[in-house]
This record gives C-alpha cells, sequence and structure tokens, in this order.
C-alpha cells in the first residue's frame, strides 16, 4: 500500500514536472545552445572541438541544475497555493510518502531530460566530427547523479523558506558545493581549531566535485577513485535531504 502511494504521487509529479513550462524552456536553451557551440569552438582561437565539447557538457550541468532548481523549488509551494496538498494529505498517507512520490517523480523527469539532452549532445558532436568515447557517457551519468542530488537540496530549500529563497539557496549551495572539493588544497595556511571549522561548515554541503569528470572526460582521461564513490556519496546526500524535508513538512501546520 505505501508504494502504490508513493508511485501514484510519482507519477502524477513526473507528469507535472515534465509538462511545466520551465521544463520545457530550459530544454530548448540547451537545444539551442548545443547548436551554437560548433559555431563558437570554429570562431574559437584555441582546439574547436574541445571548446565544443566543453559547452555542451558545461551545458548539460548548468541547464540541468536550473530545471531542478526551477522544478523543484515550485512543487510543494504550487500545491499550497492551489490548496491540491490539503486533499492529499487528508488521504491515509504519511508525509515522508508524499515527500519521496514527489522527489522519485521529479527525479524520473530530470533523468528523462538529462537524457534527452546527453544524447542530443552526443548527436551534435557526431555530426560535427567529434570522436566519442565511453567517458563521455560517464561523464553524463555523474552530471545526472548531481542533478539529482540538487533536487534533493532544492525540495530541502522549498520546505525551510518561500520559493524564491528557495532557488537563490540552491545555487548557492551548487556554486559552493564546487568549491568545496578544492577546499583542502586551499587550507595549508590554516592550523588547529581553524582546520576543522572550516572542515566542518564544508561537510555541511554537498562536495559536487566528485561529478565533474566532464573535463577529464573531454580530454579523454580515465576516471579516477573520486568517480567510483559517486553513487553511495549521492545516496547518502539524497537520504539526508529527503530526511530533512520530511521532518520540516511534519512540524509544518499544512
Amino acid at each position: 500500500m505505501n508504494l502504490s502511494l508513493i508511485r501514484i504521487i510519482a507519477g502524477a509529479t513526473f507528469r507535472e514536472s515534465f509538462r511545466s513550462k520551465s521544463f520545457v524552456m530550459l530544454l530548448v536553451l540547451y537545444l539551442a545552445g548545443t547548436c551554437i557551440a560548433p559555431i563558437v569552438g570554429w570562431i574559437s582561437g584555441t582546439d574547436g572541438s574541445i571548446v565544443t565539447a566543453d559547452l555542451i557538457f558545461s551545458l548539460l550541468s548548468i541547464v540541468g541544475v536550473l530545471v531542478a532548481t526551477a522544478t523543484g523549488t515550485a512543487l510543494v509551494h504550487t500545491e499550497i497555493k492551489q490548496h491540491t496538498l490539503y486533499t492529499v494529505l487528508s488521504r491515509p498517507i504519511h508525509r515522508w510518502q508524499f515527500v519521496c512520490g514527489k522527489y522519485l517523480g521529479l527525479c524520473a523527469a530530470l533523468i528523462a531530460g538529462q537524457l534527452i539532452m546527453l544524447a542530443t549532445g552526443l548527436t551534435m558532436m557526431a555530426l560535427n566530427g567529434l570522436s566519442l568515447h565511453i567517458g563521455l557517457l560517464w561523464a553524463g551519468l555523474l552530471i545526472t547523479l548531481e542533478v539529482c542530488i540538487m533536487a534533493a537540496v532544492s525540495l530541502t530549500w522549498t520546505a525551510l523558506s518561500s520559493p524564491l529563497l528557495a532557488a537563490v539557496f540552491s545555487l548557492a549551495t551548487y556554486a559552493v558545493g564546487h568549491f568545496v572539493h578544492g577546499l583542502p588544497g586551499l587550507m595549508y595556511h590554516l592550523e588547529g581549531v581553524q582546520i576543522m571549522l572550516v572542515a566542518g561548515l564544508a561537510s555541511l554541503i554537498p562536495d559536487l566535485g566528485y561529478y565533474a569528470y566532464r573535463n577529464e572526460a573531454i580530454y579523454g582521461m580515465p576516471a579516477g577513485s573520486d568517480e567510483l564513490i559517486a553513487l553511495p556519496y549521492a545516496l547518502c546526500w539524497i537520504t539526508l535531504l529527503l530526511f530533512i524535508t520530511t521532518s520540516v513538512i511534519r512540524r509544518k501546520q499544512l
């Protein structure tokens, strides 16, 4: 019974997310970007194929995160505003089921969108004579994991604040999350309590550097140890964030 309720909510959320204007507009933006990428590579003063591939994969990450943020921050707020959430929660359903169903439906839509964008990007690269290899596919899958983490981040911030603030905080989390990965190399001048304080604060942010393999993949470099722990690391953070979201929503007077 629990799984069937989650599946129903996830299915409705998937359809709602996939049909949302922000979702469709950002996918169209990515398609336009992939068409422009070869032109940018052609007019650049460096290796055009590298520039083209880098732009395509950078857009895959940025657009994916924007879709996750725009769609994720609107999900619960829209239901509260339209009073549909009250109808859902008036039924024999736990709030953790509601949160899990919302997240799984959003993730399914995001994964579908990421696969569409990845296939489009790789096709554009192939049409422009760029060599394709398994590393590019692995980089795309890591970006998809990153987007799934950001979907959980956006739901958590939405539960804690307004949609506008949630979007700002989500994008800030994305920026800081990539900065955190290189933080150990910047702490050489710190000592004692300072190191512990900085490390403690950094541990509160998901380290998105584990999913930034795209630059190495473009140059044909093999995946390192960081990429091998990307999946369990993502699952741990997603579980924690959904737990926080459920705890916050459970305390809200809806």
